[in-house]
């Protein structure tokens, strides 16, 4: 959180801009070069993160007028529901991926929402792993909601 203390947050309306797809390129690029999502499109941008999605924001993280990082979530009347962030790979120190959740559970919380939905978890995805990380977290096993405290 220190690291990234000087970064303001700004709610916007989901779109495609070039200043968007050139972070979203970068690091679908230097992340997901193995997955489907690779090569990025702006057609795959569209309907991916902003077609059909009434109740989506993009949360901008900016270092002055420099984009870091984009969080999509929808905003749910329980919660936040985050559905992806992506950022600039060459800032890969500063850890957004880790800022952009604890930023969206503080905003929940400041909110008085309940939950910060993580969205599905595969246990043999490596690329998933990070869900587990944020205690406490429930989880769908066998049809039945179970929370793990640590």
């Amino acid at each position: 959180m220190r690291a990234n203390d000087s970064l303001q947050v700004i709610k916007k309306e989901p779109r495609l801009t070039e200043e968007y797809f050139a972070i979203y390129d970068a690091y679908i690029t230097n992340r997901h070069s193995d997955g489907d999502m690779y090569p990025a499109s702006r057609d795959q941008f569209q309907s991916f993160l902003v077609d059909g999605r009434p109740e989506a924001v993009f949360y901008e993280f900016r270092d002055s007028e420099k984009l870091l990082a984009i969080a999509v979530a929808d905003e749910l009347n329980d919660g936040r529901s985050a559905i992806y962030t992506f950022f600039d790979p060459k800032e890969q120190a500063r850890a957004l991926g880790v800022f952009a959740i604890l930023w969206l559970i503080e905003d929940a919380a400041s909110e008085k929402l309940e939950y910060l939905y993580l969205g599905y978890w595969i246990k043999q995805c490596q690329k998933m792993s990070y869900k587990m990380d944020y205690k406490p977290i429930e989880l769908y096993v066998n049809n039945a909601w179970v929370g793990i405290e640590s």
